[in-house]
């Protein structure tokens, strides 16, 4: 195994006994009732991740248990056969087995490092646990909700204190008020993770795929600095593994015929992520072959996946799409890098479940490119909805400072300040985001500004504080067709 691989051999582990976990359970669920399709289809999408992640590492033992997993429930799957009480059996040992040859992996790995490196071993073993430690996706959760609990007592407070008008209450206040928003930006830092890691990760795994197969390959990296959520990370952990293998397997040529067709040897892979508002794009790009829509569209058509009807009213991008239909392959044999028929249908699931969109764009000859379009963020987010005029917005509050009304003679004295101080303060409409004028701050009642944290010197005028909600995004968000407003992406536009 190559240097660059053996890094990521902990990630592999903890992940292949995450599937384990996950095939077990389905197993289980089999057990009770063997005709669930849906169920059996998890199983086996397991089975073929787990294969193709062991392939992936070089453990070709491994890889062979998986394969015989996979195989058993892809012949109940393919001629639509309910699992006897023998094939569950059989399947029910094979992952007890496919289990204790991954504890032995494991732990054959970690006496290696010990026998080669005995005296750098025993400090690391105990040394103090390190800065970084995981987080469950749940506690994040957790503490987003006590934190918005938190803030309601906040306001509660503020207003009390108001009431009583009790000396120093209003020191007392904006201290509590500032440590809110101090833990407010330290859950949503904890919660995001630059993509830069993840693709690095990828970037040594494609370059050990491809000495596999005879093939050479360069990776490039774009928007390294790009942040997700965890949970977005690891749901995206499957659907690019079988988009890079298949980079690889049916993009890449090898260096003979690239170099016939006027290519460089080695093929470019290009791995790129950009933020647009609370999305995220991130596109897999190879100059490879490219994909043939008119052999798609014929292979699915042979297969019994498209009728002549739909044949022809579709264009070449339809056809391109096709390959995500489950049991499309153009592959004649089935080995352990193709031709299950479940790669491409698998992706389009996974993004589905998280709100995301895949989008297929090829040049026959030139190259493929897919994009995925995902949200930043799947879970809860902590916002402030506003109003302005009759439409709703949410503010992530981890990019608020303050949120009240403010009286017209406040406004002019901190426009004064910031001039003074060189620090401009400027005031935008919520929904333009362009510059509000002098006698729309002039309203004897006040006026509802949002004062961003990030970036600062801005505040966003809206109508109405409608107060903090939690949201589950991006579903709840879009169910309720209320928009997320980043002003810092916003305003770099």
């Amino acid at each position: 195994m190559s240097s660059d691989l053996e890094k990521y051999r902990s990630l592999y582990f903890a992940e292949a006994q995450t599937q384990l976990t996950a095939l077990r359970r389905s197993l289980d669920a089999l057990a009770d009732a063997p005709k669930d399709r849906n169920e059996l289809n998890t199983a086996f999408r397991i089975a073929h991740t787990l294969k193709a992640m062991s392939a992936t590492m070089g453990y070709g033992e491994l890889t062979r248990s998986s394969h015989a997993i996979e195989d058993l429930l892809a012949r109940a799957r393919n001629q639509n056969e309910e699992l006897s009480d023998l094939a569950l059996r059989l399947l029910q040992n094979a992952t007890d087995e496919l289990a204790a040859r991954l504890q032995r992996a494991e732990t054959g790995v970690v006496m290696q490092i010990v026998e080669a490196h005995e005296d750098e071993v025993l400090p690391i073993l105990t040394a103090p646990l390190a800065a970084s430690v995981p987080v469950k996706q749940q506690d994040l959760n957790l503490l987003l909700e006590l934190i918005a609990e938190l803030a309601a007592s906040s306001n509660q407070l503020e207003y009390a204190a108001f009431q009583s008008n009790a000396p120093h209450a209003d020191a007392a206040i904006r201290n509590h008020r500032e440590l809110v928003n101090q833990l407010r930006r330290l859950t949503w830092q904890l919660n995001m993770s630059p993509i830069g890691p993840f693709f690095e990760r990828y970037a040594r795994v494609l370059n050990e795929l491809a000495r596999q197969q005879d093939k050479s390959v360069r990776v490039i990296i774009q928007g390294a600095d790009v942040e997700l959520c965890h949970a977005m990370l690891e749901a995206l952990n499957e659907p690019l593994l079988h988009l890079l293998r298949n980079a690889i397997t049916h993009g890449i040529e090898l260096p003979a015929e690239r170099t016939w067709a006027d290519k460089e040897a080695a093929g470019v892979i290009t791995l790129r992520a950009e933020r647009i508002g609370d999305r995220v794009l991130i596109q897999v790009r190879d100059d490879g072959r490219g994909m043939d829509a008119g052999a798609i569209l014929q292979t699915a058509i042979a297969r019994g996946l498209v009728t002549r009807e739909q044949r022809r009213k579709m264009n070449a991008q339809d056809a391109l799409r096709l390959i995500m239909l489950p049991n499309f392959s153009m592959s004649r044999t089935v080995t352990s890098n193709a031709g299950r028929g479940i790669g491409m249908s698998v992706v389009q699931e996974r993004l589905h479940r998280v709100g995301g969109a895949l989008d297929i764009q090829s040049d026959l000859g030139k190259g493929t490119s897919f994009t995925l379009d995902v949200p930043q963020l799947v879970g809860l987010l902590e916002t402030e909805l506003v109003r302005k005029g009759a439409r709703i917005f949410a503010i992530p509050t981890a990019q608020i400072s303050s949120a009240r009304v403010w009286l017209p003679a406040e406004i002019v004295k901190r426009q004064k300040e910031s001039v003074v101080g060189l620090n401009e303060w400027r005031i935008l409409d919520v929904e333009t985001f362009q510059s509000v004028s002098k006698s729309q701050l002039s309203a004897p009642a006040g006026i509802c500004l949002v004062e961003l944290h990030e970036p600062g010197g801005v505040a966003l005028r809206v109508d109405e504080l409608l107060g903090k909600a939690l949201l589950n995004y991006p579903f709840a968000v879009r169910a309720a067709s209320i928009p997320i407003l980043d002003p810092a992406a916003m305003l770099r536009k």
